[in-house]
């Protein structure tokens, strides 16, 4: 008698099906302790892994883009003097991009007389 080599066909069709199940989990998402739940974010995006995992970075970019904003603020305040802080944000120059969320696209909110800023979208006040 020879040996068989390779797999089965009951094998290969175990192998598929838990290539499926760990795919739909990955699309669908596993948030909320079961699959399709709600977003555990305050502002209710990103349903799947790979959307939350996107959003996260987006989160970082917008904390970067505050700092940057925020010492450019200082910067420009030091070097008016006692001018006070800038008049609007457009005047620092930075970029069309270090002035907006990146996540919901939202103007970052600056107070000229006080030189404070933050970004209004839900989830990033504490940024």
């Amino acid at each position: 008698m020879t040996k068989q080599k390779g797999q089965t066909m009951i094998a290969s069709m175990i192998v598929i099906a838990i290539i499926l199940i760990l795919a739909v989990i990955l699309l669908r998402g596993y948030t909320g302790g079961h699959l399709g739940g709600a977003s555990p974010r305050q502002d209710k995006l990103g349903h799947t892994i790979p959307g939350l995992a996107t959003l996260s970075a987006k989160d970082d970019v917008c904390r970067n883009n505050l700092s940057q904003d925020r010492s450019a603020i200082q910067i420009a305040h030091t070097a008016n003097g006692d001018e006070g802080y800038p008049a609007t944000l457009d005047d620092l120059k930075l970029g069309h991009d270090f002035y907006y969320c990146p996540v919901g696209h939202e103007r970052y909110d600056y107070d000229p007389a006080t030189g404070q800023i933050h970004c209004p979208h839900p989830g990033h006040e504490k940024y």
